[in-house]
């Protein structure tokens, strides 16, 4: 049998005015999000905003400031041309030397008589 993760929760009870209801049910609507979700999110919001933001990780902070970064827009692709000079290999060209160097050496074709797999007589 095999154990179940309970998750402790607690049920909140909101009172909320008509137009409070109303953008609710509007943002609902236009996210998809559970009004539930929506209360989680809005609470999270809020903590950050008063608290200040959380502590992020360093790839989260390399993606922030990859914005400020002024760089070639192709640069994703041709990295190696970028970091290495043009005059390296491409990525698929080097794949393909490894395979091939990997695979058995070529046989030279079997010859036949007329026709493949015809015999003499």
């Amino acid at each position: 049998m095999s154990a179940q993760i309970s998750r402790v929760r607690e049920q909140a009870v909101v009172y909320l005015a008509d137009r409070d209801r109303a953008l609710l049910e509007e943002l609902a609507a236009e996210t998809g999000l559970s009004r539930t979700e929506l209360f989680r999110r809005g609470l999270w919001a809020l903590a950050a905003q008063i608290r200040g933001p959380k502590r992020v990780s360093a790839m989260e902070t390399l993606i922030a400031m990859s914005d400020d970064v002024a760089g070639p827009p192709d640069f994703a692709e041709r990295s190696d041309d970028y970091l290495y000079g043009a005059g390296h290999a491409p990525p698929k060209d080097r794949v393909a030397a490894v395979a091939e160097a990997a695979e058995e050496p070529k046989r030279p074709p079997r010859k036949h008589g007329p026709g493949r797999g015809a015999r003499s007589r």
